[in-house]
C-alpha cells in the first residue's frame, strides 16, 4: 500500500512498517514483530514507545512476556487532530513573539551596510525584496540591463518578476543596453523603458534607500547597498542617462 500520507502526517518509515505489522499481526511478541516489520531488534521498542505515545500502539503484560497491539485505524485521524490543534497553539504563541523578531531584525538591518548575494537563489532573494519593500505606486530604477551570461535564464525570471510587478502596481524605469531590446517579453507593460548603446558593465537596481549592483553571470553575484546617501547618488547617475536615451 501507499504509505506517503502516513510520512506526511509524521510517522517516520519504521513507525509505518511496526504499525502496519501490528495491524497484521494482532497482539504479538517481540519475535514475530521484529521478523514482519522488518527492523532489528535492538530497535523496535524504541519505535513501539514512540507509537504509544502518538496513541497508535499499545502493550500488556502477561507472564513476564510484553505483546504489542495496534491501535484502531480511526486512531490516526484523532492523532492527526491533535497535531493540528498543537500547531495552532503554536501558532498563536508565535504571534506573540514576532513583534519582537521583527524588532530585532530591524536593529539589524541598521547595523549592515552592504550584503553580497549569489546564485539563481541570491538573485531571486533581493528581487523578492523589492516587491516586499515597496508599495503599490512606488518606482524603482533600472540602468544597464542587459542579456547576461545566460539568456535563456534572464529572459525566464525577468519575465516572471516583470508579472509579479504588474500585479503589485509598482512603476518600473528601465534603461536597456541595446543589444537586450526584445530580451524580455512585454516589458514595456509592466515599466516605461529607454534604450542606450551601452550604458554600464552591471546592471544597477535602485529601490527606496537600496542600491543593488548586479553582475548576470553564469551564476549571478549580487551586492545590495542600503543607505540613502548611496541610493540618491545613483538615482542621479540614472536621471542623467534617462535624459540622454531613447524609447
Amino acid at each position: 500500500m501507499d504509505t506517503k500520507i502516513l510520512q506526511e502526517i509524521g510517522l517516520t518509515d519504521s513507525e509505518i512498517k511496526v504499525y502496519l505489522a501490528l495491524l497484521e499481526l494482532g497482539s504479538c511478541k517481540k519475535g514475530p514483530l521484529v521478523k514482519k516489520a522488518g527492523i532489528t531488534s535492538s530497535k523496535v521498542y524504541e519505535v513501539v514507545d514512540k507509537l504509544i505515545e502518538k496513541g497508535l500502539a499499545s502493550h500488556v503484560t502477561r507472564n513476564r512476556v510484553r505483546y504489542f497491539n495496534a491501535a484502531p485505524p480511526s486512531r490516526i485521524k484523532d492523532y492527526l487532530l491533535e497535531k493540528e490543534g498543537i500547531l495552532k497553539q503554536q501558532e498563536r504563541e508565535l504571534e506573540k513573539v514576532l513583534p519582537v523578531l521583527e524588532a530585532k531584525k530591524k536593529l539589524a538591518e541598521r547595523e549592515v551596510d552592504a550584503e553580497i548575494f549569489s546564485g539563481w537563489k541570491g538573485m531571486q532573494t533581493v528581487y523578492n525584496d523589492v516587491l516586499e519593500s515597496l508599495k503599490k505606486g512606488d518606482a524603482y530604477y533600472v540602468f544597464g540591463a542587459s542579456k547576461g551570461a545566460d539568456e535563456e535564464k534572464v529572459r525566464l525570471f525577468f519575465t516572471r518578476f516583470n508579472q509579479k510587478i504588474v500585479e503589485k502596481g509598482l512603476k518600473g524605469h528601465i534603461i536597456f543596453n541595446a543589444n537586450a531590446r526584445g530580451n524580455i517579453p512585454n516589458v514595456e507593460k509592466s515599466a516605461m523603458v529607454r534604450y542606450m548603446e551601452q550604458t554600464t558593465p552591471t546592471e544597477i537596481l535602485i529601490y527606496g534607500d537600496k542600491t543593488a549592483i548586479v553582475l548576470l553571470e553564469k551564476e549571478p553575484i549580487i551586492t545590495l547597498i542600503k543607505g540613502e546617501s548611496v541610493a540618491k547618488s545613483f538615482k542621479e547617475y540614472f536621471d542623467a542617462m534617462w535624459r540622454v536615451a531613447k524609447p
